[in-house]
């Protein structure tokens, strides 16, 4: 029924080869109620939608930073398409920007992916900001067009209902 075969020391101590996917291994954090506070203070405001969430973003946050600050210049790559990460640092304005650009104009892409666009086209010296008023000028244009058609045909409806034009 079960398999109690003994497996020798050194695979206990390392991780299963069997486990695939990003949420395989787990780790615990002990927390003060103050940092807890804090966190929970992150995802009330919609920053991030769980602990483990703001968590993973932190960690992230600090691996990219500590390893940034050890590679003084990046190798030279042997394929011209990879990629290398860096760390960006932005306002709290600009990221907003950034991130109703990339509703509004780049059908929801990621902030990171925007960006690598952004860079790449050369779309920062367009002025993102001027890119974005265009687009919210345009869908607020589009939320009145469409509310005066309903308009029209409320008032067609109505005059059709009084005899005064038919169909």
């Amino acid at each position: 029924m079960f398999d109690k075969r003994s497996r020798p020391s050194n695979e206990a101590d390392s991780p299963s080869k069997e486990r695939v996917g990003p949420e395989d291994e787990r780790i615990a954090l002990r927390c003060r109620r103050k940092e807890l506070q804090l966190l929970d203070s992150f995802v009330a405001s919609g920053e991030f939608a769980s602990r483990s969430e703001l968590m993973r973003a932190a960690l992230l946050a600090y691996l990219r930073a500590r390893t940034m600050s050890a590679v003084t210049t990046p190798a030279p790559l042997e394929d011209p398409r990879s990629l290398v990460e860096v760390a960006v640092r932005l306002r709290r304005d600009e990221v907003e920007t950034l991130r109703a650009y990339g509703d509004l104009v780049a059908n929801g892409q990621a902030m990171e992916d925007l960006l690598a666009l952004l860079v790449r086209r050369g779309e920062v010296e367009l002025k993102v900001s001027e890119t974005v008023e265009r687009s919210r000028a345009s869908v607020k244009a589009a939320s009145e067009t469409r509310n005066r058609i309903k308009e029209l045909g409320r008032t067609a409806e109505e005059l059709e209902r009084r005899g005064v034009v038919g169909r």
